[in-house]
């Protein structure tokens, strides 16, 4: 009995395979060939349609079928909608490779927008969009002109999605033939599918077109109407184009938030954010206390995101939560907790967690945020611990009531896992720059040592602590002595450390530092080989040899140390209007304007400026963080290539501290010294430069310069 079961299933088995398309992929035979022909050519609509799947399946594989195209547009009259979407697609992939046999189908395509039948309308309508062929192209105008007025709903969406193929296609063809009305008819379409199709066309010629669509107060009206009856996803493109819409008054665009709110409840995800994201458009022309109604709303909705079950909605929703947080400061505030690490989030989401806890801190929620980043370093992951403490040493400093225990919890981190200690070294740096009484120099100095720390930040790091406090420590001057000793063995970010390190010191000390600085600046500008590390010996020792006054030379070369900047998100290059239209797109996930890694579809031509009103001179309050929390950077850059006169230091102008764009190049007072000063025997520090050295770096010409620093070198 068994045996009689085991062949029956193994018979249906075979008769289900050979019923399947696998048998069309079949290896080839003698006479298939002639066997094809007679089967296209059959008066059988059955053998037809075995035949066109046979011709598909080998052009799948890539065998050329092209000798077969005028049997199969021939097959493209029937009546049967089944074999017609199979010529179809035929048809369509042979014009891919073979431009010139496409014109032939024209008639074809010509004879089926008049079909009675909508399906094979918009059918026709698609394919011919489909084919980029630009023979095709201009015989197509009239029957999508024909389909924008059809009086069935399925073709006019099918006419909206292919004006957007037109625009992509050839944009003077948009323009020239009247599309761009076209379309506009259809975004008032009484068809909310219809509409919503408009709509994403409009958003993509406004971002990417010569000129944007005049927009009119009815849009708002006509959009509102639509919204609830529209698909899920036709309420996204809906609610992306009013996001774009400015309303004329207040009150008009408290009616648009008003009527907005509901879809804050929504099932899908994208429509919230698309809800929260038409909110934050209008929101600068709302009243005070609507928004702080709304606000409440806004809160309660991205909880209900933010508590998903899957990861990746997550994430994406702490990306926007950054962007939102910038239009609405005091979202989330009170809602901690739901931020909080845990042990089973992937490690994507624990560091956007971590971010957002640094966000969200306000000084009398810091404490509890200190207790649980204490918590975190009990964690395996050396990644994500890295992340923690430089999370430690960011709340440190954005809040100054918890400084101290972030120090201790910093140093408590780094006995338990001691490989922290590079990451450990730039977090102490970054503290000691906002609060100098909270130097942790020298327990990395004594229990740690110069030689532990093997990382080329973290030694950059650590040297410029040692320029600035090493007086503070017992043996400060000694490793410093180390680090110059050994420098021409350290990488050249570490050297221009320690070159500045030694400069500080020696204004300090000039009796003791005075022939180590000597050698050290010969040992740079003779034996160095990167132009960086050359240049600014040569600088330092130009400036030495204009005999100035100790206090001189320091308002030269010392400075205030600018703070770090905790919240760092986004790029410079985004201003708050591209922060606006970064919300629910991909933009907000790479933290950059969608123009930056966007390409605009090879379209001639086209202007990507931002047009936006009362917005262009606002930049957002980040920068751009990617993979890790942003530190001061190198102690290069930092502290020892800083060397700017007090009097070039300006207010930001960029929202909540950020960096606003500069109108001018920067300039470095040290550049002053490679065009006006030459060389001259320096009376407190190297001697003169023997002829070889000359013959190596001559001096440079003299150019006369008006410069703001010039008393100081007279």
């Amino acid at each position: 009995m068994d045996f009689v079961l085991r062949k029956v299933q193994e018979k249906i088995q075979r008769s289900l395979k050979s019923s399947g398309g696998a048998k069309y992929f079949s290896n080839s035979r003698n006479g298939e060939g002639a066997e094809l022909l007679r089967d296209l050519k059959s008066a059988d609509l059955s053998r037809q349609k075995d035949a066109v799947k046979r011709v598909i399946a080998k052009m799948t594989m890539g065998r050329d079928v092209s000798y077969h195209f005028v049997d199969i547009i021939k097959l493209s009259q029937t009546e049967d909608l089944e074999l017609k979407k199979l010529v179809y697609l035929y048809v369509l992939n042979t014009a891919k490779l073979q431009p010139d046999k496409a014109i032939l189908a024209v008639n074809t395509f010509l004879h089926d927008v008049s079909s009675p039948s909508p399906i094979v309308r918009a059918l026709a309508v698609r394919t011919m969009l489909c084919i980029r062929v630009p023979a095709v192209l201009d015989h197509l105008t009239v029957p999508l002109h024909c389909a924008v007025t059809d009086p069935d709903p399925y073709v006019r969406k099918t006419a909206a999605i292919g004006i957007g193929k037109v625009f992509h296609h050839n944009m003077n063809i948009f323009y020239e033939h009247g599309f761009a009305d076209e379309l506009l008819k259809l975004l008032f379409d009484s068809n909310p599918l219809v509409a919503s199709n408009a709509a994403a066309v409009v958003c993509e010629v406004n971002n990417y077109g010569k000129k944007k669509l005049d927009e009119t107060p009815d849009w708002h009206s006509r959009i509102l109407i639509n919204l609830p009856e529209a698909t899920e996803w036709g309420q996204v493109y809906l609610l992306e184009l009013l996001s774009t819409l400015c309303p004329k008054d207040a009150e008009s665009a408290e009616v648009v938030v008003t009527r907005v709110l509901p879809r804050l409840n929504h099932a899908n995800p994208s429509v919230v954010m698309g809800a929260i994201k038409v909110i934050a458009n209008v929101a600068n022309r709302c009243p005070t206390e609507v928004i702080e109604r709304v606000t409440a709303r806004i809160n309660a909705a991205l909880l209900t995101l933010a508590g998903a079950n899957d990861p990746e909605t997550k994430y994406i929703v702490y990306k926007n939560i950054h962007a939102l947080m910038v239009i609405f400061p005091n979202i989330l505030r009170t809602n901690l907790d739901a931020f909080y690490v845990r042990f089973n989030d992937p490690p994507y989401i624990k560091v956007e967690k971590l971010r957002l806890l640094l966000r969200l801190v306000t000084p009398s929620t810091a404490p509890a945020i200190v207790n649980e980043l204490a918590e975190y370093i009990t964690e395996v992951d050396i990644v994500f611990l890295e992340e923690v403490v430089s999370a430690i040493a960011l709340l440190a400093i954005k809040m100054e009531n918890v400084s101290t225990p972030c120090s201790e919890l910093l140093m408590k981190a780094l006995q338990m896992r001691p490989e922290l200690l590079p990451c450990t070294v730039i977090a102490a740096k970054n503290i000691v720059r906002k609060y100098r009484s909270l130097l942790l120099l020298e327990p990395l100095a004594n229990e740690y040592g110069p030689d532990a720390i093997i990382d080329e930040e973290a030694k950059a790091s650590f040297v410029w602590m040692l320029g600035e406090h090493c007086d503070f420590i017992e043996n400060g001057q000694a490793i410093l002595d180390q680090y110059i000793g050994s420098i021409m063995s350290h990488e050249p970010s570490v050297q221009l450390s320690i070159l500045g390190a030694a400069i500080k010191v020696f204004l300090r000390n000039p009796s003791e530092m005075q022939a180590r600085l000597a050698t050290l600046l010969e040992t740079l500008t003779t034996q160095s080989e990167d132009p960086d590390v050359c240049d600014r010996a040569f600088a330092y020792w130009r400036l030495l040899s204009k005999d100035l006054e100790i206090d001189k030379m320091k308002r030269i070369v010392e400075s205030e140390n600018s703070s770090v900047n905790v919240d760092h998100t986004f790029s410079d290059a985004m201003m708050m209007t591209d922060l606006k239209k970064s919300i629910n797109t991909a933009a907000v996930v790479f933290g950059q304007p969608f123009q930056s890694f966007l390409p605009p579809y090879g379209l001639a031509d086209t202007d990507l400026a931002d047009e936006d009103e009362g917005d262009e001179d606002e930049y957002t309050t980040d920068n751009v963080e990617e993979n890790k929390y942003p530190t001061s950077g190198n102690a290069q850059a930092e502290v020892s290539s800083q060397i700017t006169a007090p009097s070039q230091h300006k207010p930001d102008t960029a929202v909540e501290g950020s960096s606003a764009k500069p109108s001018v190049a920067h300039h470095d007072p040290l550049d002053t010294l490679f065009s006006s000063a030459s060389f001259s025997s320096p009376s407190l520090v190297p001697p003169p430069m023997t002829n070889e050295e000359k013959k190596i770096s001559p001096p440079p010409t003299v150019v006369k310069q008006t410069n703001a620093m010039d008393d100081l070198f007279s």
